[in-house]
């Protein structure tokens, strides 16, 4: 059993009405020199997501350094992919560029949304965005018709690898669709094109279980990952809401599920202890720390927890 120390919620919006929206979720982290940025989705009143970021203290993750208090991003125009919102997924640095892969949507009219992966750039540290295209570098496809969605990239030489979210379907409850997707593999030279060939990474346990945001580490002799799983029935908080779970790999294709070993559960009580879920996964000064949302799919905030154990 792997031994997480909850080290509490770092990020509540509900505290700061005066500028925040209803969200702080996905929390994704980009390591800088003297703080960790971590980036989150926010929601407006009419329920379009933007994204924006906080500082946290390197030395204490606890202590926000500083709030940036309007989107980084405008949303996309009229009729393109992040029209209606975007969340962050993955901050990758590539020449003294920051790569910021994001999960643009729109509204549908026979499903509740689609979505796609675009790609935003910084050329000062992850400060400032500017979309690198209108359109998105990850969409449905003849093989993957429904939705693609939250990467995580490992660069290793020459070739990037991508776990993402695919769609396999939606499901009808309760006269509402919900979505039903799985984590596939993918590979690139450029981290603009992929290379996508249908593989999926984490069995089901049945045919109505949803995964999204893995995080992908790589250690001395195997791949690591974290995501969250839940039903398609009752899951906003109900019996069938996320959980964290864990897999590993010896090349990144073939994963063995072993959630049960994972060790972070919900709380008793509190922000997160009726889900977790979005994990963001990094190492940062030697300690392997997971940023993660609670109940309400981010509506309570973001925190964190801290690996007290090595991981090879």
């Amino acid at each position: 059993m792997m031994a997480w120390v909850r080290r509490g919620r770092i990020f509540n919006p509900a505290d700061h009405a005066d500028w925040a929206g209803s969200h702080a979720q996905v929390p994704t982290a980009l390591l800088c020199s003297d703080c960790v940025r971590v980036y989150y989705a926010d929601r407006d009143k009419s329920g379009k997501s933007f994204t924006t970021y906080v500082d946290l203290d390197r030395g204490d993750l606890s202590k926000i350094v500083y709030l940036h208090k309007k989107p980084i991003l405008p949303l996309g125009e009229p009729g393109t992919f992040d029209d209606d919102g975007m969340m962050p997924s993955f901050a990758q640095r590539r020449d003294g560029v920051v790569y910021l892969y994001y999960s643009g949507w729109n509204r549908g009219m026979t499903v509740p949304y689609r979505n796609s992966v675009g790609i935003a750039v910084s050329e000062d540290d992850g400060k400032t965005f500017r979309r690198l295209y209108e359109g998105p570098v990850l969409d449905r496809t003849p093989k993957e018709p429904y939705i693609a969605v939250t990467p995580t990239i490992i660069r290793e030489g020459s070739l990037w690898r991508m776990w993402y979210i695919s769609g396999t379907k939606w499901v009808k409850v309760d006269d509402r669709y919900e979505p039903v997707y799985v984590i596939k593999y993918a590979s690139s030279r450029d981290g603009i094109d992929w290379d996508r060939p249908n593989h999926q990474c984490i069995p089901q346990a049945h045919d109505c279980e949803a995964f999204s945001h893995p995080t992908v580490l790589k250690g001395t002799d195997r791949y690591r990952m974290w995501y969250c799983f839940r039903h398609s029935l009752d899951y906003r908080d109900g019996p069938g809401s996320y959980r964290i779970g864990y897999a590993e790999s010896l090349d990144g294709l073939a994963w063995s599920r072993m959630d049960q070993v994972n060790g972070l559960d919900i709380s008793e009580e509190g922000w997160d202890s009726t889900m977790t879920c979005y994990p963001f996964v990094t190492l940062i000064d030697g300690q392997i720390i997971m940023f993660y949302n609670g109940n309400g799919f981010g509506r309570t905030g973001f925190g964190y927890a801290s690996l007290d154990q090595e991981i090879r």
